[in-house]
């Protein structure tokens, strides 16, 4: 270990013992930060959660629903088995703030539970769900650097849903999912409204290779944000483009105006890019997919080897001059530059893919940027300013998503 990082981690170390020492206060909440784990076999990130208190744990394994406006969506038979579980009734201040379209019925004497319809990525109609509440537990961090091995329990307003049709595209590995659009019941914004937090969101997705030792992370709250043995807080290294606004389902769009390879400029039609971690790879118009593999097949100057679907695009490799990167110029000007690490996925032993799906010619966004392309990149999206935030790959610090948080109470 080089003398800064041991001397970083006996800092920290005193910190922390002068933190908890004699008085034994639990540190104060600097923001959440809470582990997020990739399913090799699905290409799913998900966390690992406690929620509800149940006979049988209150574990739960969630895919993460970047986009997704249900604060949970697993089956409501399962939530009310909760000893904590409480039923939210329309009329109530909860319901009205929530869903404050939702009527009770007349003419009854028990109020109904409180539903809503709300946008997911399983489904291509809104999903009647409802509300509840129950309590949730997520690991923070008093520093940016380690989190504490002890939850800090909220009770929230939570979710479930008695429609099969979404809950059948969960894949099975998993107890449901959590959704983190930009709604103001979203567990985001609650946990931000309840700790005084800044409405920030941070996702640091763990690649296949580095989440074999350790997780990724999901931040909500502010930084600063350490991932060792890198000494500097990474969100130095951010560069910003604007979020796109008036966007009632929540979704996370942004405004790429085109693609740099090499030098060499693939322009793109108007339209919003989405943010996506549902998709295992980036999925692009077929117009934009074609001029991408042709210019990165020509800068590249690699060997062609056979398609191996879902790519179209695959390569030897060894023998290759260089990866070129891959650069969207955001609006702004910011660029995000995307290298080899996060272009090229290995299929077999001398076989490299190039990481980019062809959607056809009538996708939902012309650009929609899966997982793959975000691993190992720190994300920030700041809600109250509109503001989307990025490092490009972690792995040009000598680091990673993947790191050891290495103790806690």
């Amino acid at each position: 270990m080089a003398p800064r990082v041991i001397f970083l981690f006996l800092s920290l170390t005193f910190l922390y013992l002068s933190n908890t020492s004699h008085s034994f206060v639990e540190p104060k909440v600097q923001a959440f930060l809470h582990p997020i784990r990739k399913d090799e076999a699905t290409n799913s990130y998900y966390m690992p959660l406690s929620t509800g208190t149940y006979s049988n744990g209150n574990s739960l394994n969630l895919v993460i629903d970047l986009n997704g406006a249900a604060p949970l969506l697993r089956p409501c038979a399962t939530a009310a088995k909760s000893t904590t579980y409480h039923s939210i009734k329309c009329g109530s201040t909860r319901c009205s703030y929530a869903n404050p379209s939702f009527s009770c019925p007349k003419n009854t004497n028990k109020k109904p539970t409180c539903r809503k319809y709300v946008s997911t990525s399983f489904s291509d109609k809104p999903v009647n769900v409802n509300l509840l509440r129950d309590t949730f537990a997520m690991l923070y961090t008093p520093n940016g650097v380690y989190h504490m091995d002890s939850e800090k329990i909220s009770n929230l307003t939570l979710t479930c849903t008695d429609d099969g049709t979404a809950l059948k595209y969960i894949p099975s590995a998993f107890n449901g999912a959590i959704g983190l659009a930009n709604t103001p019941f979203s567990i985001p914004s609650q946990l931000a409204s309840m700790y005084k937090f800044p409405l920030k969101i941070s996702l640091c997705l763990p690649s296949t290779e580095n989440s074999k030792t350790y997780s990724g992370d999901l931040w909500i709250g502010d930084g600063p944000f350490y991932y060792l043995p890198y000494l500097k807080d990474v969100a130095k290294s951010f560069a910003s483009t604007p979020l796109i606004g008036n966007n009632k389902s929540g979704e996370y769009l942004i405004d790429v105006k085109s693609i740099k390879i090499g030098g060499k400029t693939i322009p793109l039609l108007p339209g919003a890019t989405k943010i996506c971690t549902l998709a295992p790879y980036t999925v692009l118009h077929t117009s934009i997919y074609k001029a991408l593999v042709a210019t990165f097949t020509r800068e590249a100057k690699m060997v062609k080897a056979p398609a191996v679907k879902p790519f179209g695009a695959c390569f030897r490799s060894k023998g290759g001059r260089g990866t070129p990167v891959i650069e969207l110029v955001l609006s702004g000007g910011a660029k995000w530059k995307i290298y080899g690490s996060n272009s090229l996925v290995k299929v077999s032993k001398d076989v490299v893919c190039l990481g980019f799906v062809d959607g056809g010619v009538k996708p939902k966004n012309l650009i929609l940027i899966g997982g793959y392309q975000l691993e190992d990149n720190l994300v920030e999206f700041d809600l109250k300013a509109s503001k989307f935030s990025f490092s490009s790959s972690l792995l040009l610090h000598n680091t990673s998503c993947s790191v050891s948080r290495f103790f806690g109470m």
